[in-house]
């Protein structure tokens, strides 16, 4: 996840200023438009990803949570 503090604002709904960068395509996002998943690795690793609503559903981009269609 990589977080942001620079005043853009969010590419989904453009109302809020946008906090964090979608894990999929780089998109910045702000609180509401921001959906969280776990990635496990292994025993015991989980890394946390963050996605827009778009990035979160295509199993290319998130194997874990991604919807076949």
């Amino acid at each position: 996840m990589i977080v942001i503090d620079d005043g853009k604002m969010c590419d989904i709904c453009g109302m809020q200023t946008a906090i964090i960068l979608c894990d999929g395509c780089g998109k910045p996002l702000c609180k509401e438009c921001r959906h969280f998943d776990l990635w496990s690795y292994g025993c015991g690793h989980i890394d946390p990803k963050v996605f827009c609503l778009t990035c979160l559903n295509d199993i290319e981009i998130n194997p874990w949570g991604g919807k076949r269609l």
